[in-house]
């Protein structure tokens, strides 16, 4: 019966994108016993995953079958036990992985949860011919995800993995070219890499030699089953100086952005921080700082760090008053008004200054990101036109030709719109912090209000 199963994974196949199947449905085993399909799934985290995110699917298709529910098996495999040395020096290309990164460490959020389950799911399962790219900007999560899969690997006992920056790799590269050992330098990744972690891939743009090596060294992995992670500050088609080839091989990955902590993350963070130092803080000051500190991971870190530092130096207990002053030496301003925010939350958002989006740059990704920020102002705050005019310092046939240029744009780029969807939810989350009455709203709902 188990070739029903199969047809069973081929229609989930044709369902779903390819790199999504090849993570959670390639390996899984099934089998048909009276009209219920028994599928074998490694573990308690696979079968959770699938349950809560794919049940519809799998029920739309197994109607197809004629076949009536759907039971899990956990068939969990040994893990092997750690080695005393996970690396092998004879055969190490890049750096050793840092064991404060792993998965147990990471504090999860709506902002990185499906970066982190695809990245999990990877350490325990290994999938196969797997490409991942992972973006977003400083202090998002990228390097402790990527090395809490290497350490996750060594941990089971499989030690064929390379964790290279791309500084590292290009400096192999040349190191080996000079020797006239290039070909040496290649076979390393073939023979002794089955799982290659590449950080900060748009470090080789513009480098054109690098890129038609690495374009290569893809392909071969690829077709030989290994697994590999990207990680860039960018989206492979906002990169400057990119070879075609290597920039379409990239687009085929399973691209994953890492987003900056909302509300709730930062309190989950926070928390998570000062609890390894020790401390459980008061709930005001988790709200406090999570309200006014909207920075990355490592500013988050840094300013409980700082406050603990500053009670402990006192000798007081932490409290709010305590965190009221942390704020303002950092200088934090309090209570930003819901402009500023927006503009603040679309800045980080995007990756961009304050300074540059109100320059007189017509780069794209700042055009971009100031025709959102007006459309967010006009529909969501139902700012007047005048307001914006003031605002951005344009003239008021500017900001109309600016907001009818975006929703042009949003019919027709559905990235743009799933951007601007998750945007306008991690704003309104801020703004409903401050206003309960606020509400969001899928811009597939918002009423345009132009002119």
């Amino acid at each position: 019966m188990s070739i029903i199963w199969e047809r069973i994974k081929g229609r989930i196949k044709e369902l779903l994108p390819e790199a999504i199947f090849k993570v959670w449905f390639s390996s899984l085993k099934g089998e048909i016993i009276e009209q219920k399909l028994i599928l074998q799934v490694p573990n308690e985290f696979t079968k959770n995953w699938i349950n809560e995110n794919y049940k519809d699917l799998l029920n739309k298709i197994l109607t197809e079958f004629n076949i009536q529910d759907i039971e899990f098996f956990i068939s969990e495999t040994p893990k092997a036990e750690q080695l005393i040395l996970p690396y092998n020096p004879v055969n190490l290309i890049g750096r050793r992985l840092s064991p404060k990164y792993t998965f147990e460490d990471f504090v999860v959020g709506k902002c990185n949860e499906f970066a982190y389950n695809v990245c999990y799911q990877v350490a325990e399962e290994r999938p196969k011919s797997y490409l991942i790219y992972l973006y977003g900007n400083f202090g998002l999560g990228k390097t402790h995800l990527t090395q809490a899969v290497g350490n996750g690997l060594f941990r089971r006992g499989f030690n064929k993995v390379y964790y290279l920056t791309a500084q590292d790799f290009l400096n192999y590269m040349i190191k080996y070219l000079r020797s006239g050992m290039i070909e040496s330098f290649k076979e390393k990744f073939k023979e002794h890499c089955d799982v290659l972690l590449l950080e900060g891939i748009h470090f080789f743009a513009g480098k054109e030699y690098t890129q038609n090596e690495l374009a290569f060294l893809l392909d071969y992995l690829l077709d030989q089953g290994k697994t590999i992670i990207f990680t860039s500050l960018k989206l492979p088609q906002e990169m400057q100086k990119l070879d075609n080839s290597l920039r379409s091989r990239l687009n085929s990955a399973l691209i994953i952005r890492l987003n900056t902590p909302d509300f709730s993350t930062r309190k989950k963070i926070i928390r998570h921080k000062a609890k390894k130092m020790g401390y459980k803080l008061p709930y005001e000051v988790v709200e406090y700082l999570a309200r006014q500190i909207r920075g990355d991971i490592r500013q988050i870190e840094s300013a409980v760090l700082g406050l603990i530092a500053r009670a402990s130096l006192l000798k007081e207990p932490v409290s709010l008053a305590l965190a009221k002053e942390l704020v303002n030496e950092l200088g934090i301003q309090e209570d930003k008004d819901q402009v500023d925010l927006i503009i603040e939350t679309t800045c980080k958002f995007f990756g961009i200054g304050k300074e540059d989006l109100f320059s007189s740059s017509r780069k794209r990704e700042l055009s971009t990101s100031r025709q959102i920020i007006m459309y967010i102002l006009r529909n969501k705050l139902n700012k007047p036109l005048k307001e914006i005019c003031q605002i951005f310092q344009k003239q008021h046939s500017t900001i109309i030709y600016n907001l009818k240029t975006l929703e042009q744009k949003l019919q027709k780029d559905i990235t743009l719109k799933m951007k601007l969807n998750y945007l306008i939810k991690e704003i309104s989350e801020e703004l409903s912090d401050k206003n309960p009455g606020i509400e969001y709203n899928d811009i597939n709902e918002i009423k345009t209000n132009t002119i």
